[in-house]
């Protein structure tokens, strides 16, 4: 079972994937070379609706990351275990983005809603957990 921090790094490199995939996607939709970029940005065709659809989906990704990324953080400066509920919610996020993507409406529910409850257990292991920890100094 891998440690917060290495889901959090994770995490991260998932962040930059779902970041470019838009634009490869424009890319090859539009058959683009690097002559289309050099021409200037008022020349460049529109985004296709794949490009269209993976920036909704890292938009998605982008509406739970903050809380996902505050949580790891502060599981991780307390000494909390939130790793089994963080890699259910990245392993959920992997789910969503390709059916976001692809527009495989169940999958895409069933993960989101896994991933919402998984930011919900984390929210109480931390609360739970930090009453148990906060009086052990005095």
């Amino acid at each position: 079972m891998p440690d917060t921090l290495l889901i959090l790094i994770i995490s991260m490199l998932f962040f930059l994937f779902l970041a470019y995939l838009p634009i490869y996607f424009w890319i090859t939709e539009k058959n683009l070379t690097i002559l289309n970029f050099v021409d200037g940005r008022h020349n460049l065709p529109e985004k296709g609706l794949q490009a269209k659809i993976a920036t909704l989906a890292f938009e998605n990704y982008k509406e739970t990351y903050p809380i996902f990324l505050t949580l790891c953080t502060l599981g991780i400066t307390m000494g909390i275990p939130l790793q089994h509920a963080a890699l259910i919610w990245l392993w959920s996020r992997f789910i969503h983005a390709p059916s976001y993507i692809f527009n495989w409406k169940w999958i895409r529910t069933l993960s989101w809603h896994i991933s919402l409850l998984c930011l919900i257990t984390m929210i109480f292991q931390i609360i739970f957990l930090n009453r148990l920890t906060m009086f052990t100094h005095f």
